[in-house]
């Protein structure tokens, strides 16, 4: 009776962290949200007899507990592993809205749209049409030009780095640490009328290129 009682009050003291549901309901219960890492955020299903439905409320475990799915309670984290993996995230690769050669590409047939909404950047891959190729200087598709990747940058660190052949600033290499603990170098020119800032690692219209 005690154990049912604290179990009562462990689940009452979790909070409601959304209105809508992140679990489909089909019956009645607690079930873990399967998009949560964390493993700390549940939905609860009650069954509503007046309209033959289920309502949803989500919730999240009190700080230091975890959700276990076998018991459908919050439980001290030391008594349930929580193994949901997290996915990777990659860098941005834009820096400034616009069009930018897409570093997964090696024969310039594809290009990258970067458009900026609310601090983040949305980033759509294009291919060029048949025989024509991404020319990041005027950053239209064209037959005539000449797919070049060389660099002679050699990347040592994570980064974004001026490229110091480049007397119009606008070109520049970005270094990407892949998992066997080697870099990968790729070249991008700057959107436009923009340069890149060596100081902020980013293209913009305020910086003054001294290459000479």
């Amino acid at each position: 009776m005690d154990s049912r009682f604290g179990a009562a009050v462990f689940l009452v003291l979790c909070c409601v962290w959304q209105a809508h549901a992140a679990v489909n309901c089909t019956s009645a219960g607690r079930f873990a949200d399967p998009d949560d890492t964390t493993c700390q955020n549940y939905t609860l299903c009650v069954y509503d007899s007046s309209t033959g439905t289920y309502l949803s409320y989500n919730y999240v475990c009190p700080t230091t507990s975890v959700f276990n799915p076998n018991t459908a309670q919050c439980t001290a984290s030391t008594n349930y592993v929580c193994n949901v993996t997290t996915t990777n995230t990659t860098t941005s690769v834009c820096t400034e809205d616009g069009y930018i050669a897409d570093p997964d590409s090696t024969n310039c047939t594809s290009y990258i749209e970067c458009v900026e909404i609310n601090g983040t950047f949305v980033e759509t891959t294009y291919t060029c049409p048949d025989d024509t190729y991404y020319n990041p200087n005027t950053t239209l598709c064209e037959s005539d030009y000449n797919c070049t990747t060389t660099s002679t940058f050699t990347c040592t660190a994570a980064g974004r780095y001026a490229n110091t052949t480049d007397t119009t600033c606008q070109t520049y290499i970005y270094c990407v640490l892949a998992s066997n603990g080697t870099y990968l170098e790729y070249d991008y020119t700057c959107p436009t009328t923009s340069v890149f800032n060596p100081n902020t690692a980013q293209c913009t219209t305020s910086y003054t290129c001294t290459t000479s």
